[in-house]
């Protein structure tokens, strides 16, 4: 006689089933039209969990994995910001905002800025700001930073050993601040570019 395998049917399969994000999960009930959204703010906090690095805002713009190109004319005359020049329709370049922007796409987010702290750094509220999380930070960088509890935009200083998260508006009062051995902060990446509207 030959041994037949037993095949067992029924039962439960380790590590069958969903996989829970973050703990027991519960049913809620909500409006058809909002379903996409919601199960957007779910997979970006199921990858932001797996990641080892800081967070992200829930509203930072994520860049697509496939940038598209649009080359746009690069003029050839600096145009000065005082009196006129004639005007002159030579064409120097072609410029990609794309690649000029992005050098690492897969390490860039984009951010609004949500306060006045900057203000003298050129940084107005409702400002984009291009941050590049692949950039090792150094002194005098403007940076995005985790502290915690909230983000921040602040200028690196970095002398010895100390280090402190500055502010730039001269025409009030902003907190610096100044990293303790208690605290659990990161830099997220460094602002490379600030993007703004200047028609109010």
């Amino acid at each position: 006689m030959t041994k037949q395998k037993v095949l067992q049917h029924g039962g439960a399969r380790i590590g069958a089933g969903r996989k829970s994000m973050n703990g027991p999960t519960v049913v809620k009930r909500i409006p058809q039209s909002i379903v996409p959204v919601v199960d957007d703010l779910i997979k970006r906090i199921a990858n932001q969990t797996q990641e080892s690095d800081a967070k992200l805002p829930l509203d930072a713009i994520l860049l697509s994995g496939n940038l598209s190109s649009v080359s746009i004319p690069l003029a050839e005359e600096k145009i000065p910001a005082g009196f006129p020049n004639p005007a002159s329709s030579d064409v120097a370049d072609y410029i990609d905002f794309n690649a000029y922007l992005v050098a690492t796409p897969a390490a860039t987010i984009v951010v609004r800025s949500g306060g006045l702290s900057m203000l003298d750094a050129g940084i107005d509220v409702n400002d984009l700001l291009i941050i590049d999380r692949s950039v090792t930070a150094k002194h005098g960088d403007i940076v995005m930073a985790d502290l915690g509890n909230e983000f921040t935009i602040k200028r690196l200083y970095k002398k010895g050993n100390q280090i402190e998260l500055r502010s730039e508006n001269s025409s009030e009062t902003y907190p610096n601040f100044t990293p303790t051995e208690h605290d659990t902060w990161f830099i997220v990446g460094v602002v490379r570019f600030v993007i703004k509207d200047v028609r109010r």
